[in-house]
């Protein structure tokens, strides 16, 4: 194969390793995210533990008297505690858009490559 040959190849296969390196992003980001939601997971048991722990020392204490105190309400606070499956419901909108989204611009990104690879492949390979 002489140079000119070797050139006409080099602009679709650069575009197909984008293409592949792009994929392999897309990839890797969806596991960092799922790892991220795991530590946040993690972290959110702790702290409901620690909360459980401190609601019912409060209750079972001579301190709590079933009322506001000067600087904790345990009945408001405990109210208000959510669960990681409540947060999870109530981000469930946007983590359909956000899903959505990542989709459509993952396929917009697959199809211009695409498009871009195969209207610069050689016209003897097509």
């Amino acid at each position: 194969m002489n140079s000119s040959k070797i050139k006409q190849f080099l602009e679709p296969i650069g575009l197909v390793l984008l293409l592949f390196a792009f994929g392999w992003q897309c990839w890797e980001e969806h596991a960092n995210q799922n790892k991220y939601e795991g530590y946040i997971y993690e972290l959110n048991l702790n702290i409901m533990s620690i909360w459980s722990g401190v609601y019912d020392e409060a209750l079972h204490s001579e301190r709590y008297k079933g009322e506001a105190m000067v600087f904790v309400d345990y009945d408001v606070l405990n109210r208000s505690m959510k669960n990681w499956e409540q947060i999870q419901e109530e981000f469930q909108l946007i983590n359909k858009q956000t899903s959505f989204f990542f989709q459509s611009r993952v396929v917009l990104y697959i199809l211009g490559s695409l498009l871009v690879v195969f209207g610069k492949w050689p016209q003897k390979m097509r």
